[in-house]
């Protein structure tokens, strides 16, 4: 039993290692795409739909600006992380820690909008992520600046 027990272990953890280079190629090839984004979502969409290639989309999207000096930017932002958060149900996904990313990181965007909203946006943060200790602090941080 320990044997086969031993062999389970391994075969996991090398397909484990498989996925996460699998999820580095999607990764790389999901941000391949620099027009509009429209196909690179819609592709996300159709395949796993999953808060992993949502949240490395999306930061690399933000790589290309500043939101804070870019409006532009920040309301494109803003508009592929409320698609996102749309198309990922909360029920499914609340124990994702790149799913919480995504939330928080959607606040912390609102914030430089409209305060109010970004406040709201915690609040439902907080009552779908509420075992990762960086949503908490994150909202901790949002009250401490208003």
């Amino acid at each position: 039993i320990a044997s086969i027990m031993n062999r389970v272990r391994n075969l996991k953890n090398k397909y484990r290692n498989e996925d996460n280079i699998t999820d580095e190629l999607n990764c790389t090839k999901i941000s391949a795409d620099t027009t509009d984004n429209s196909g690179t979502v819609n592709q996300i969409m159709m395949t796993a739909n999953n808060p992993e290639d949502w949240l490395c989309f999306l930061l690399r999207l933000e790589k290309k600006g500043v939101p804070q000096m870019d409006v532009n930017l920040l309301n494109r932002l803003i508009g592929r992380y409320s698609q996102a958060v749309a198309a990922l149900p909360a029920e499914k996904h609340s124990q994702n820690e790149s799913y919480a990313r995504i939330l928080v990181r959607f606040a912390e965007l609102k914030a430089l909008q409209d305060p109010e909203e970004a406040r709201d946006q915690f609040h439902l943060t907080r009552l779908n992520c509420k075992k990762f200790a960086f949503v908490h602090v994150a909202f901790a941080q949002f009250e401490l600046s208003q």
